[in-house]
């Protein structure tokens, strides 16, 4: 009896498809050759036309970063182009999220005075919407010798 090539192809077609829908023998579910972040990313998709106003896209979270450049003086060093970051994830009020920010920069500045340096001068201040790594990055392009002196958490203050 001779196989003709449709028959060999259905039955390679259907042996193919029996390990792809089926669960292997240590799997409680089925197996797929295909990456979970495409079974993942399709979901997002599909759940962002299917509601658009409460899907994960509409609801992302922004992160915004405040930034003081410094030249700090104390009796034993004088240091230049040192950066202070804090990062605040917002979710719409950036005014209000930038001002936190700010004001997270300004305790550590007041710590910095009264334990470390007699003389803070700012030379440069820069907010922006992106994460502080990401402006150190911007930064550190312009200006080689600048050095990161800490990214502050500024969730958590209020």
């Amino acid at each position: 009896m001779k196989l003709s090539i449709r028959t060999v192809l259905l039955l390679a077609f259907t042996f193919f498809l029996h390990f792809t829908l089926f669960a292997r023998t240590f799997s409680a579910k089925p197996f797929s050759a295909l990456p979970a972040s495409l079974y993942n990313s399709v979901r997002k998709v599909d759940d962002h036309m299917k509601h658009p106003k409460h899907s994960t896209y509409s609801n992302s979270v922004v992160k915004i970063c405040s930034c003081q450049i410094m030249n700090l003086q104390s009796n034993n060093y004088n240091n230049r182009d040192i950066a202070v970051f804090a990062e605040r994830s917002s979710k719409g009020d950036l005014p209000s999220d930038i001002g936190i920010a700010k004001k997270t920069i300004e305790k550590e500045k007041k710590h910095m005075k009264m334990l470390f340096y007699d003389k803070l001068i700012v030379v440069d201040r820069i907010s922006e919407a992106t994460d502080c790594r990401s402006l150190y990055v911007k930064l550190k392009m312009k200006n080689n010798l600048l050095v990161i002196y800490d990214i502050l958490d500024a969730d958590g203050s209020k």
